[in-house]
């Protein structure tokens, strides 16, 4: 039988693939650019054949219909990350958040479903069409979806012509797939291409100071890491090794300052576990043999980032304590994000030769009061309040940088610490902090 034959005889359609589903089953969805959008927007179509599904999934980029409460019987959802889009789940109690570092996502979960007897039933993914040798890609997404395949009991795949081909552990093969449907969209999700405010570039222009040509980096996403990548533009021989590839690491490529000729662990090539961001950047990405996107088990694990000399590490948090501790996925415990890779990417920074991390967030936010009103605080907080989810500890953090400078922490005792956060924290919070760090024996 030939890979079309193949094909031919396992392409059904998406009503089809609902009448496959059984009450109570575990499914997981492979999210971002490989998200099988067709599948969650009309996942609801499903209601009065199948309940009790548990859907497993991790940033989803859109709210579909079936999270509304008149659905609760079809369908719960477990997650991996949080955003705003899991909010009306939230408030009805139908969702549940898995804490994990990101290169664990899917090990963590998949331990934790062996433990209590529970099968993957099936796999739903978003892939690029089949080419002649009878694979498929799952766009830019190599996180972790060769390991949740290898335990689903069934593969189901939703082609989607606006899915980008990519290399390395992001593919599937024909043999491996129990159903194909072709997807209702002709797009996937584009992000809006960042505008990083003044205080993300007074920010980026600090972080830029501490990186040398030669070295190997690590971007995250948002307004701070956006400037702090238009800031990188005049540096020379950047290397990339980071768990997301974006639009700023991408204009670092097309502007010349990355060549990844300096990297001594997979020198003259860009490794990521997925991307994400605008048209521009999947275009990109399409068909670059240039740009691996490797299981995230293997590219944040702090040992093989280690293996990069001089990797600079930046990320953001939402607030640090004098302590140097940093909540960066909740407000208290109010879940706004999740874990993520910060960890992995810091531990393996500092365990470099030559390396270092930064952790980076303005001074200070406005949160909104019961009246509607905002009031203006200080992210750097004497001690984080009860509840908060320290995200990365004290022991981990090695530069904190806001608009106001960089405190350098590794190494240092509570109170330099103390003393050099409150170097950096907005001015008007600083003869508070400092009187806070006397009562808590800090200074």
């Amino acid at each position: 039988m030939t890979y079309q034959d193949m094909y031919k005889k396992k392409l059904t359609t998406i009503e089809h693939v609902y009448e496959m589903l059984e009450d109570g089953e575990y499914i997981s969805i492979i999210n971002n650019s490989a998200e099988p959008q067709t599948f969650l927007k009309r996942l609801h179509e499903a209601q009065g054949k199948v309940k009790g599904l548990c859907v497993q999934m991790g940033n989803i980029t859109f709210t579909p219909k079936f999270f509304e409460p008149e659905y609760s019987e079809l369908a719960h959802v477990e997650s991996t990350f949080f955003g705003r889009n899991y909010s009306p789940l939230q408030t009805q109690g139908r969702s549940a958040y898995v804490p994990v570092h990101l290169r664990n996502s899917a090990k963590d979960v998949i331990y934790h479903l062996k433990r209590i007897n529970r099968p993957i039933r099936r796999m739903v993914v978003s892939v690029s069409p089949m080419d002649k040798h009878g694979y498929f890609s799952t766009a830019t997404n190599g996180l972790a979806p060769r390991m949740w395949q290898k335990y689903a009991d069934e593969i189901i795949v939703e082609v989607n012509e606006a899915c980008p081909r990519t290399f390395g552990d992001t593919h599937l093969h024909i043999s491996e797939v129990t159903a194909i449907y072709n997807s209702d969209e002709k797009t996937i999700f584009y992000a809006q291409k960042p505008n990083p405010s003044e205080i993300d570039r007074q920010i980026g222009r600090a972080i830029a100071e501490m990186v040398n040509d030669g070295d190997t980096i690590q971007l995250g996403i948002g307004g701070i890491p956006s400037a702090c990548a238009m800031e990188l533009a005049h540096k020379k021989d950047l290397g990339i090794h980071t768990e997301m590839f974006n639009d700023g690491l991408m204009y670092l490529c097309e502007c010349g300052a990355v060549t990844n000729r300096r990297k001594n662990y997979f020198r003259n090539k860009i490794v990521t576990s997925f991307s994400a961001g605008t048209k521009e950047l999947f275009d990109y990405v399409d068909n670059n043999m240039n740009i691996l996107h490797l299981a995230v088990a293997y590219v944040n694990l702090p040992e093989v980032v280690s293996r990069n000399d001089n990797f600079v590490s930046v990320n953001t948090t939402l607030q640090v304590d004098l302590m140097g501790q940093c909540c960066s996925e909740a407000i208290q415990t109010r879940q706004i994000s999740g874990t993520g890779g910060q960890t992995e990417t810091i531990i393996g920074a500092k365990e470099s030769k030559g390396g270092r991390s930064i952790i980076a967030l303005h001074s200070t936010r406005d949160i909104k009061q019961p009246d509607g009103s905002k009031k203006r605080i200080s992210n750097i907080q004497s001690i984080h309040p009860e509840g908060a989810v320290v995200s990365l500890s004290r022991n981990d953090v090695d530069f904190v940088c806001t608009e106001y400078g960089i405190a350098a922490l590794r190494g240092a005792t509570l109170r330099e610490r103390a003393r050099a956060l409150i170097s950096v924290a907005h001015p008007d919070y600083r003869a508070q902090l400092e009187e806070d760090a006397k009562r808590l024996w800090l200074l």
